[in-house]
């Protein structure tokens, strides 16, 4: 599979460029790069940041529940793959196996993710003595 023909359609920016959400769908083209947007308001500062040299404004941090959820999900793939490959090992696996499990669990993960970014995180705290 050729993917320097379309590569929008296999390498797409995933999260907004300004904010880490899911980009939704939106592309800034600057020459002959593309930055992902979550809406108009942040393209237009993902252009103005680009104009100025500065850089990304954020550091990207690990959700272990996310991950947790992810694997979770992710089993069934494994277990359908490695039946079909006749091993549990990964790294014996064709390659486009293994792309479709991490794919999975990768998209399991912004999943997670995104949900956490739209309804927040509940915390209950837990009364002392019930």
């Amino acid at each position: 599979m050729s993917r320097s023909n379309e590569p929008l359609k296999y390498d797409r920016p995933s999260l907004c460029s300004h904010c880490i959400s899911p980009s939704g769908g939106l592309l800034l083209r600057v020459e002959d790069r593309y930055y992902g947007s979550c809406c108009m308001e942040h393209t237009k500062k993902i252009k103005e940041r680009l104009e100025r040299g500065e850089p990304l404004p954020y550091v990207a941090q690990l959700n272990y529940e996310g991950i947790e959820y992810a694997l979770t999900l992710t089993k069934d793939t494994y277990l359908e793959i490695a039946k079909k490959e006749n091993t549990f090992v990964m790294h014996e696996w064709e390659r486009d196996q293994r792309m479709k499990l991490f794919g999975k669990a990768i998209a399991e993960y912004l999943n997670y993710c995104s949900e956490l970014a739209d309804k927040g995180l509940l915390v209950k705290k837990l009364r002392e003595n019930g």
